[in-house]
Formats: C-alpha cells, structure tokens, sequence
C-alpha cells in the first residue's frame, strides 16, 4: 500500500512539472530568436555603415555578407532580410519544436529603433 501511495504521489508530481515547464521551453524558444534579431540587425547596421545600403534576402540559412550563420541556434535556422523605405524588416522562422513560430523585429534606421513582435505561439 505504502508503494503505490509514493508511485501516486510521484505520478501527480511529474504531471505537474509537465505543465509548468512547457511555459519555460516557449520562453527560451522566444529569447533565442529576439537574441538572434538583435544580432542580425546590429550586423546590418555596420554592413549599412560601410556599404550605404542593408544586405537582404529570403529563407537564408547562412550570410556571409553580414557574417550571420544559424549553425549555433538550436531553434530559428532561417531568416528573411526585407529591405523597406524606413529601414529593414528581419524574420526569424523556427524550426523543431518551433516549427511555425515567426518572431519578426521591425528596425528603423531614422530613430535607431527596433520592435520585436512574435507570431505562431500556442
């Protein structure tokens, strides 16, 4: 009797740890692509500053240009560099566990501003 009260109190102990930490996984899937926007567009910003223009491209896995690579990330192994009238428009797209999350930072070079915005998250 005593056996099957520690298996049920460990039962309803991992079930709880279960919930509570899928808020943990999405959180760092969260941060690593508004790490990763930062690090792109700060890279833009020197590219900008030595080439008067920003690099851009779509579905890109790795840019030489901006000395950007996705080997190190564990979740966002895409992006996409939009050039607009204001500034640039960089998308992150996950992939594994964040398959379906895009987090997209909005940069506008006039007032040196960058807003960061997810979508896909459940």
């Amino acid at each position: 009797m005593e056996v099957m009260v520690v298996i049920v109190i460990i039962g309803i102990t991992l079930l709880i740890w279960k919930f509570a930490s899928s808020g943990h996984v999405k959180l760092a899937i969260v941060n690593e692509g508004r790490t990763f926007i930062e690090k792109i567009v700060a890279q833009e910003r020197i590219y900008r500053a030595n080439y008067g223009n920003f690099a851009t491209g779509t579905n890109i896995t790795k840019e030489t240009a901006i000395g950007i690579n996705t080997n190190d990330n564990k979740y966002f192994k895409r992006f996409t560099i939009e050039d607009t009238s204001q500034g640039i428009d960089v998308i992150v797209h996950g992939s594994g566990k964040a398959d379906g999350i895009n987090i997209t930072g909005v940069y506008t070079a006039a007032n040196n501003n960058l807003a960061i915005t997810e979508t896909g998250l459940e």
